[in-house]
């Protein structure tokens, strides 16, 4: 009988650790030479909390590519784990495009997956702030305008996507007779444990349907993997 009650107990835990959140919260900012991006993954009550910073980004020219200094962070232990900096390149997007069409080709309909996986993120907050000055009064107010019809159809289309429960909070500032460009803002997602774990189940049976997939998956994996130094 004991096992039967430990069995159950067993069976509520995990059931309510399933049902937990996990949650996503992306912040950035852009002001002239300035950039910033944070990315916080917070689970299991704050017993999982990692943040991604990456507090520069430089653009070196075309020959030369993007600089990006990245940062891993364990939040729950105050520990730097990663400092990385790297390049990004025409070659180097170019690798990746092109590992990224052979995990598409050798996943059973992906794109549906991922629809489904999305239907489950809800956007719990959303904040987006831009000022924008073309040193021109009659050609900022033209781009302000015109970069509210831009934010707005990008966020009408990600919200085809995702879950909006809450109300954005959106503004473009217009900087009369100066130039300036100043973009900042802050979102929160959350998806729960079930769901990430069962469209995990879900993406590795769709691999297996189709022919090499789990092995060109997991040699594209493997390579992109950053190897111990």
């Amino acid at each position: 009988m004991i096992w039967i009650w430990l069995a159950t107990a067993l069976a509520l835990v995990v059931g309510i650790l399933l049902s937990r959140p996990v949650r996503i919260r992306l912040a950035f900012t852009h002001q002239e030479e300035n950039d910033e991006i944070t990315f916080e993954v917070k689970a299991l009550t704050g017993l999982v909390h990692f943040r991604y910073e990456v507090p520069v980004v430089r653009f070196k020219g075309w020959a030369t590519g993007v600089e990006v200094h990245t940062e891993k962070v364990n939040a729950s232990a105050g520990k730097l784990m990663k400092d990385a900096r790297e390049k990004i390149d025409a070659e180097k997007i170019r690798s990746i495009f092109e590992d990224a069409r052979l995990l598409l080709q050798h996943c059973f309909k992906f794109n549906e997956w991922v629809y489904g996986l999305l239907r489950q993120v809800h956007c719990k907050e959303l904040n987006w702030k831009t000022s924008v000055g073309l040193g021109d009064a009659p050609a900022t107010a033209m781009f302000v305008g015109s970069l509210w019809a831009l934010k707005s159809s990008l966020l009408g289309f990600i919200f085809r996507l995702i879950r909006l429960d809450t109300q954005p909070q959106l503004m473009v500032m217009p900087a009369f007779n100066r130039m300036a460009f100043l973009t900042e803002g802050t979102a929160l997602f959350q998806i729960r444990i079930w769901y990430i774990l069962s469209g995990g189940l879900r993406l590795l049976l769709r691999i297996r349907k189709t022919e090499g997939g789990l092995a060109t998956w997991r040699r594209i994996i493997a390579r992109r993997m950053p190897q111990p130094h």
